[in-house]
């Protein structure tokens, strides 16, 4: 049998009728299988002590042929001198002992790329490290580069942001791979995903689904999401093989923390506004006996509002009234105080959207960081917060996720999604350890008796406040 890489799948030529994972492709007269599924044909089709020959259920029938393998092995020594911690060693000796398959979930600030390192070093084997987003993908192959660079003739590669260069170890975004991995699928012997709950989308499934990597780690701080889809990564990636929550890190390798959630009144003006607004939303999901709080449930409320007027008109009231108790007068109040409370420190404030964190950016003077922000400038700023001589800058949802933002101990939430995930990775942008080793502070900020305090309670959910008021 010969088996042979074939645009993001495996053609098996030759094969016998009880070949696993295949199907029979009449288009070629042979049998073909998905990419992700070359180790396990693989293992079937040779004997234990490395022979290449078949195995069938009655004898071995036929010679095995290994066309699809394109990637490469090296011995590899990261020449970053630090040691690792002790759980970052546990890690990455359970997703060894699973036969270096399986996500590991780890907080953020905690070194989920330092032990993709280690792992990289350990496997020796081409890789590919796949990435949300451009940044990430430019800090990851910095990273990479200071850990590997010397060692590797053409260097570390990239694909995506325009560049287009593949070496043994490249580094590309989701996006990029999602368009290449049918081309590059065969090149690679890990697959290293980074933020890996953005994986189960039907697009990206294809990444796994279409590279014979046999090994294969994923990184998140937060695997679980709420439509269940994470389920599906066990298939493409292999189960979670280790697993470190925040707290069980706080004080020793990330800062001690605690999160204050602060209740502001609207105004009276803002009240009335508001109850009016509400209760046309509220009115119109009432008599339509939505489940809004399941995904299905909201869908059928949005795709209401497309043909019928009432609908419209509720889905107009109920972002006002959103916005009302976002941009709620005593909110500046007590944003304000709170800058001042901690004018020594360096302080991040989270928006939901780029509008409010540009209007918060101009009534205190703070820089701005939000997706319209060019890559040069959000790099000049992040420096400036790194040596001090920014100590507050103001956010939408652009630093939620993966960037590394240095040195910053106080979080302000002023408004934000329901989402616990979102609320974990706002969290962790505050934990890396400082030199004084001062707690840090995440504060929520919610306009009371709101829909607001629906959201805060969810997303908050797993991570209790130390103070309210």
């Amino acid at each position: 049998m010969r088996l042979s890489f074939d645009d993001g799948t495996l053609l098996l030529e030759d094969a016998p009728k009880d070949i696993p994972y295949a199907e029979w492709d009449d288009r070629v007269e042979k049998y073909r299988a998905r990419a992700q599924h070359y180790r396990e044909i693989h293992d079937w089709a040779t004997e234990p002590d490395g022979q290449a020959t078949l195995k069938k259920a009655t004898a071995v029938v036929a010679e095995f042929a290994d066309d699809a393998r394109s990637y490469s092995e090296f011995h590899l020594t990261p020449s970053v001198a630090i040691e690792p911690r002790e759980y970052q060693q546990e890690a990455l000796s359970a997703w060894r002992d699973n036969e270096r398959r399986g996500s590991v979930i780890l907080p953020t600030g905690s070194g989920k790329t330092f032990l993709a390192v280690q792992a990289i070093a350990d496997a020796g084997v081409s890789t590919l490290i796949v990435v949300p987003t451009i940044d990430l993908m430019n800090q990851w192959h910095a990273t990479l580069t200071n850990a590997f660079g010397d060692q590797l003739p053409d260097g570390v590669g990239v694909l995506g942001g325009g560049s287009h260069n593949v070496t043994n170890i490249t580094v590309t975004t989701y996006d990029s791979a999602y368009r290449y991995i049918n081309e590059y699928g065969d090149q690679f012997g890990l697959l290293v995903v980074d933020e890996v709950h953005h994986l189960p989308a039907p697009t990206y499934q294809q990444i796994p689904e279409m590279t014979i990597a046999p090994y294969r780690l994923g990184l998140t701080a937060t695997y679980e999401r709420a439509d269940g889809a994470h389920e599906e990564l066990e298939d493409l990636l292999g189960t979670v093989v280790y697993r470190e929550e925040v707290d069980e890190l706080a004080g020793e390798y990330l800062s001690e923390y605690e999160t204050i959630h602060l209740q502001v009144e609207l105004t009276e003006e803002e009240r009335t506004e508001y109850d009016e607004e509400y209760q046309i939303y509220r009115d119109y999901v009432d008599t339509h006996d939505f489940d809004l709080w399941k995904e299905s449930g909201y869908q059928e409320f949005l795709k209401r509002t497309s043909y019928d007027p009432q609908g419209r008109r509720a889905l107009i009231a109920k972002q006002r009234a959103e916005k009302i108790a976002r941009t709620a007068g005593k909110k500046s109040d007590t944003l304000d105080n709170l800058l001042k409370r901690h004018y020594d420190d360096r302080t991040i404030i989270f928006t939901a959207n780029n509008r409010f964190a540009y209007e918060l950016s101009k009534e205190f003077v703070v820089p701005c960081i939000t997706h319209q922000t060019e890559t040069e400038e959000r790099t000049e700023i992040l420096d400036r917060f790194r040596t001090g001589e920014y100590s507050m800058l103001a956010t939408s949802q652009v630093l939620d996720e993966g960037i590394d933002v240095p040195a910053a101990n106080v979080g302000i939430i002023l408004s934000g999604s329901a989402s616990k995930r979102q609320y974990a990775q706002r969290l962790g942008r505050i934990l890396r350890p400082t030199d004084d080793r001062q707690p840090a502070r995440l504060y929520e900020i919610i306009a009371e008796d709101t829909m607001e305090t629906y959201v805060s309670e969810q997303r908050r959910q797993g991570v209790s406040s130390s103070a309210d008021s």
